[in-house]
């Protein structure tokens, strides 16, 4: 991933050598922990001295050797993202960035990175890393959280969005209180693969999962998926690795699911995975159609109608706060 940058070109955005809901509601985030706060409301399409959505180098970045980025994070059923504006990060080693950002000890901490980018073909670009610095074609919770960033922003008009991403144009329509319904596309089901002890489906949401369920709710909460989880992640029958979820259906209307997600870790949520997991589950016989799939950062509803149909996805996007962060 060495090298990878936020192109000015919207048809070659990213560019360098790179890898491809507890299910309690989660508290309202603290009010103080932002660090040199900025108000971030302006339209930063506005007034270009570009064209076509290309962004000059940040002339707002103060002389002398400490330069800052501005930020704000965000989560969706507690995974978080930290949201950069693409005139911040033009010409930023974008995998470096988020290593260091999202490290939550030596940085802001979050599970990834993610650009609102301008796009030809779209109202925006999402552009997105994980926190180990590798890209993905797909973030669930990160689509839903750069929708409503890009609307509150002015970067995009209206309610119904057009987000290109790794896996193809996503359509959303965002409610008043900042959640959205997602179509997600029409899920892909593989052959099933033992891997680890465990027997998976493998799904695809446009990105890899594979999902295992186990016989009650406790064998979930036992796992230990630090553990278990990147071995299977990078087990050599998933070419392009995989995200892992673990499910238990507690009743025909709800799914309980862990997951170990691809280039993060353990996470408290995952939309794709969610999706995954709910589609594996009506496969199989779950007769309920929307599925709430609950998770340890909150709850998302997902809707399937079957082979060849689209999935689609709904839940929150939350702002936490806004910040700088200092570069050296």
């Amino acid at each position: 991933m060495r090298g990878l940058r936020l192109s000015p070109d919207p048809s070659g955005r990213v560019h360098g050598n790179g890898e491809g809901a507890g299910y309690k509601h989660s508290p309202e985030p603290a009010a103080t922990i932002f660090c040199a706060f900025r108000s971030h409301t302006r339209n930063i399409r506005a007034d270009l001295s570009f064209p076509n959505g290309i962004f000059a180098a940040n002339a707002r970045r103060p002389s002398g050797r400490i330069l800052s980025m501005h930020f704000t994070k965000m989560q969706g059923c507690g995974n978080d993202f930290l949201v950069f504006d693409p005139e911040e990060v033009e010409g930023v080693d974008l995998p470096d960035l988020a290593r260091r950002a999202c490290d939550r000890h030596f940085g802001v901490g979050a599970d990834g990175i993610l650009i609102a980018a301008p796009s030809g073909s779209s109202d925006l670009e999402m552009v997105y890393l994980n926190s180990d610095g590798s890209a993905s074609e797909m973030c669930g919770n990160g689509l839903r959280c750069l929708a409503r960033y890009a609307r509150d922003r002015g970067m995009a008009e209206g309610d119904a969005l057009t987000v290109a991403t790794g896996a193809g144009v996503k359509k959303l329509i965002l409610f008043e209180d900042g959640s959205s319904r997602v179509d997600m596309g029409a899920p892909r089901l593989d052959t099933e693969v033992e891997v680890g002890g465990f027997r998976f489906l493998r799904v695809s949401i446009g990105n890899p999962h594979a999902v295992a369920f186990l016989d009650s709710e406790a064998a979930v909460e036992a796992l230990d998926l630090p553990t278990i989880g990147p071995p299977i992640e990078e087990d050599t029958v998933f070419p392009e690795k995989t995200n892992v979820e673990f499910g238990f259906a507690w009743n025909e209307r709800e799914v309980r699911m862990r997951i170990w997600e691809r280039g993060a870790g353990e996470t408290l949520a995952s939309g794709s995975g969610s999706c995954a997991v709910a589609v594996a589950a009506m496969s199989q016989g779950l007769p309920h159609n929307p599925v709430n799939v609950c998770l340890d950062g909150g709850v998302v509803e997902i809707e399937w109608s079957g082979e060849g149909e689209p999935v689609y996805m709904k839940g929150p996007a939350e702002y936490v706060c806004e910040g700088e962060l200092l570069q050296d």
